[in-house]
């Protein structure tokens, strides 16, 4: 384990060096570099600590900050700005190495793919945005310990009475047909004209305690998907799901490159805006209430995910679309493997950097302290994972055949680890997989990672027979079976 002393002598070195030059360059500088200086000290310690789960990403954090006061050093001048910078670098450095001992890069990465200075980079950024979430509670589990772990109990007892523990697409009847929504035209930037299609979505929660409140939220009532149509006959059409705090149409389809799937690749594309997110967060930050709140939520979210998507796929296939296939990035790629195993008229699903257990990823990203007290209460993993059974995708089976599935892994992932891709991969009869090198956040060669994609699409998408007419609903009405009050 040399990576943890590296790390920890450096950024002990680092805070030493800060807090000189910031006692030496006046009171100004010393109020800003002071506690720079501590957060150094304060990540040197967690580096010191042999169990320490996030000590990585508090090291890159210090680094970071580190990064801030050099730059300001060279901006404004003073002695040793570039050995500020240096020792900034090289904290962040020593971070992303620490990260990558304690969870090393996918096997499955051929051995000279790159793992440089640009991987490291790329754990940095994966481990900076979890250190964010650390902070902001973006994964969390808040309230009393004792009232959540009692609405954990409740949840899954239902679900085993449902009998959705074993059969978790029961929870997921076919809503009411899109007949008449409201398409406008708009024009986003940097992404040209396009439709703005809003729907409301008509659904209720199945958890009764979350009910009223998740239909508090106004604002998320109302579906919202943007559209890239071509003139003329439709075409085959591929359905976007964008990641967790994402959801702003524009952004989101530079990062799915729509213009290359609807100008070079000839496909109709829908960005579709994910519950709680973007126009549907009710003034929020993106994505609040999806997850880092009430968990019962995250089930109405999903449900209300795949509600909405039933109804938009079927509305686009009622507009002539030959053949939907849906791809989605992290929470999208959870959400498309999850719709993947309701809906068998897709032509294809590709999940991207998804989580497999998600009970698993929020247990592991709870603070030591607050998993102590939930288990003290009698929560774990396992309750959670039986109180979100209707979403469980491993507990779902995929309806869509398996050539017709593709996932997309990240072969230094840190907040989907690639064992989540792996037991996915498993879980789905092991389907084509494409790793790439790089992270959640950033991929080295993200060229060949869309050309994989693109080369994907072309041959479900135009060289495939129509899909097939949707089996029949569950005895189900509302998300409540029938009889139930």
């Amino acid at each position: 384990m040399a990576q943890p002393r590296f790390a920890f002598w450096l950024s002990l070195a680092a805070a030493v060096w800060v807090a000189a030059a910031s006692l030496s360059s006046g009171v100004l500088t010393a109020l800003l570099g002071l506690p720079v200086a501590g957060a150094l000290a304060l990540a040197a310690l967690s580096a010191s600590r042999e169990h320490e789960p996030k000590a990585a990403r508090r090291v890159i954090g210090a680094g970071g900050v580190a990064l801030l006061f050099a730059i300001g050093h060279l901006l404004f001048g003073g002695g040793g700005a570039l050995v500020s910078l240096a020792f900034a670098l090289a904290v962040i450095h020593a971070g992303a190495q620490l990260s990558l001992e304690r969870l090393p890069v996918a096997a499955e990465l051929p051995p000279r793919s790159p793992r440089g200075p640009g991987l490291a980079a790329c754990v940095a950024a994966d481990e900076a945005l979890l250190l964010l979430w650390d902070w902001n509670g973006g994964i969390s589990l808040p309230g009393n310990a004792a009232w959540l772990a009692d609405r954990l109990r409740a949840a899954a007892e239902r679900n085993r009475e449902r009998g959705w523990l074993d059969e978790p697409e029961r929870a997921h009847p076919l809503p009411p047909a899109l007949e008449k929504p409201s398409v406008s035209r708009e024009l986003l930037r940097r992404a040209g004209t396009v439709e703005h299609l809003r729907f409301e979505s008509e659904f209720e929660p199945f958890d009764p305690e979350a009910r009223d409140t998740f239909l508090g939220a106004r604002a998320n009532r109302t579906a919202h998907a943007w559209l890239w149509r071509h003139a003329g006959p439709p075409r085959p059409t591929v359905v976007c799901l964008h990641g967790y705090t994402s959801g702003h149409a524009a952004p989101d389809s530079r990062a799915f490159d729509v213009a290359t799937l609807h100008r070079e690749n000839g496909l109709d594309v829908v960005l579709y805006t994910l519950p709680l997110h973007g126009l549907r967060a009710s003034g929020r930050a993106s994505g609040r209430g999806f997850l880092g709140g009430d968990p019962l939520f995250t089930n109405a979210a999903f449900a209300q995910a795949v509600w909405d998507l039933r109804r938009l796929t079927g509305w686009l296939r009622a507009e002539g679309a030959p053949l939907v296939a849906v791809m989605g990035g992290s929470l999208g790629g959870y959400t498309t493997a999850l719709y993947a195993s309701l809906d068998a008229r897709l032509a294809c699903a590709i999940p991207v950097v998804p989580p497999a257990r998600f009970a698993r990823l929020v247990w592991s990203e709870l603070a030591p302290d607050r998993r102590r007290a939930l288990e003290a209460a009698g929560a774990s993993e396992e309750l959670l994972d039986e109180a979100w059974a209707s979403h469980a995708v491993l507990r779902h089976r995929p309806r869509v055949a398996r050539e017709d599935r593709l996932i997309v892994a990240a072969a230094a992932d840190r907040l989907c680890t690639p064992a989540h891709a792996r037991e996915l991969w498993e879980h789905w009869d092991r389907p084509e997989i494409h790793w790439y090198p790089g992270s959640h956040l950033v991929p080295i060669g993200r060229g060949a990672v869309r050309l994989r994609i693109a080369n994907f699409l072309r041959q479900r998408l135009h060289e495939a027979p129509e899909a097939p007419a949707e089996a029949a609903a569950p005895s189900l009405s509302r998300f409540r079976l029938r009889g139930e009050s």
